[in-house]
């Protein structure tokens, strides 16, 4: 199985190795992922000082793991950090979010043996911390070759994915247990792990880290100087359509003509999940007869709809939203992290795809802080309660609310996790 596994990837590299020639992203993908830029990315002397590495996939995972960095700084506070991103938008936020508190920001490798062995040359790393998702082969069969400690923090197991790595279960089961500790959100993600091999001593349910985001400490007047910024009345209601797909912002714009005719001061935020879809979405507003400005403009005038086409602001913006809708849920990707509009006591609407994130969904939906749609009309249904009974409307963000403060300490737990792997390894504090 592991020669069928490096033959797809090596045929893979050869073929998209010409292709990004004509596709800069795919170009800057590569180069990154393939340690072009790692003695950039990477200053030597990190080698001598063992650093630990965190990893996060993309913007989401990056967000959510900010919180436990910022923990593992204050308490192992002459360690050395190098933290990495696979994506380009995650790496754009790290840098924006952690270029004060870790040593270097990089890239991860592609998991191609030769790259890896580059990576863990110029790194030299004492403890590997993933995020997630991050479950490549060759990746972590090195690390144990290496016998450097390798954790899986805030991990879960979707049923399609279940089902994908049980077609390959006896090579799956190698994998897994190079991994020295998982940490899962939930039960069932647990029983997931351990009906693929995951030896049980190596697995333990944690809760989910994207609870551990502070409650914001924001007053009014920083809302209405954000308003102001964005061409907003202080009293203008406003929703927003956050990290939204292709497919999904058609249906929101239809929503908010039919809202218009009903509430005439009604200004709507959409912020597109990828950053190459902002023209397109600005486009398609125009074309709608919305009168459309982007967040980068500086046009004065009265708007109807205003694209967010800055990166790592999103979270900040849902502060000057009445209410939320989360993307990603009216097409099958299965969400985005409805969290990031709760913790401003702010009331949500997802459609009915959120099994990227089931487990907070449900958790929302029977503590009465988010409603789940299937339709259009049901999106028009509630956002027109919401705006003519604001009173149900807060109740629900302040239930969001209480949910997130309950459920957080997750990040103290797994610092707990990271010190017993660290003091058993000898490491000096």
């Amino acid at each position: 199985m592991w020669w069928f596994y490096n033959s797809g990837l090596w045929l893979g590299t050869a073929v998209g190795l010409p292709l990004s020639m004509f596709n800069p992203k795919m170009r800057h993908y590569i180069k990154h992922r393939l340690g072009n830029t790692l003695t950039q990315d990477c200053p030597f002397f990190l080698f001598h000082k063992q650093p630990v590495w965190f990893h996060a996939l993309s913007v989401g995972e990056v967000l959510s793991v900010v919180p436990l960095v910022k923990k593992f700084r204050q308490h192992w506070w002459q360690i050395p950090i190098f933290f990495t991103a696979s994506t380009l938008t995650g790496h754009k936020i790290a840098l924006k979010q952690l270029k004060n508190i870790v040593t270097a920001i990089g890239y991860f490798p592609l998991d191609l043996p030769p790259v890896i062995t580059r990576y863990f040359k110029r790194v030299n790393p004492r403890l590997i911390v993933l995020t997630e998702t991050d479950i490549w082969p060759n990746f972590l069969n090195m690390t144990k070759k290496r016998h450097i400690p390798c954790l899986l923090i805030n991990a879960r197991m979707s049923e399609r994915s279940y089902k994908r790595y049980r077609l390959i279960k006896p090579w799956f089961t190698q994998v897994i247990n190079c991994l020295d500790f998982v940490g899962v959100q939930r039960g069932e993600d647990a029983e997931r792990f351990l009906e693929l091999g995951l030896e049980e001593k190596k697995i333990k349910i944690i809760g989910n880290l994207k609870f551990d985001k502070p409650l914001p400490n924001i007053n009014e007047a920083q809302i209405k100087q954000l308003k102001m910024e964005l061409g907003l009345l202080p009293e203008q209601p406003v929703w927003i359509a956050g990290s939204t797909h292709r497919g999904e912002n058609e249906i929101i714009l239809k929503v908010h003509k039919a809202l218009l005719r009903l509430f005439p001061e009604l200004c709507l935020i959409i912020a597109p999940r990828h950053p190459e879809r902002f023209d397109e979405v600005t486009k398609l507003a125009l074309q709608s007869g919305f009168r459309t400005r982007r967040r980068t403009e500086s046009k004065e005038g009265k708007w109807e709809v205003i694209i967010l086409d800055t990166l790592g602001e999103l979270a900040q913006m849902y502060a000057v939203a009445d209410f939320a809708f989360i993307g990603g849920s009216f097409v099958p990707i299965g969400g985005h992290n409805p969290l990031e509009a709760a913790v401003w006591g702010k009331p949500v609407v997802f459609g009915p795809y959120m099994f990227n994130f089931s487990e907070i969904a449900t958790l929302m939906q029977n503590k009465k802080a988010a409603c789940q749609i299937k339709h259009e009309t049901e999106l028009f249904q509630i956002i027109n309660t919401w705006l003519k009974q604001p009173k149900l409307a807060q109740e629900m963000g302040e239930n969001g609310r209480a949910l997130i403060k309950t459920n957080q300490g997750v990040g103290e737990r797994y610092l707990e996790i990271i010190n017993t792997v660290m003091n058993s390894n000898s490491y000096e504090k």
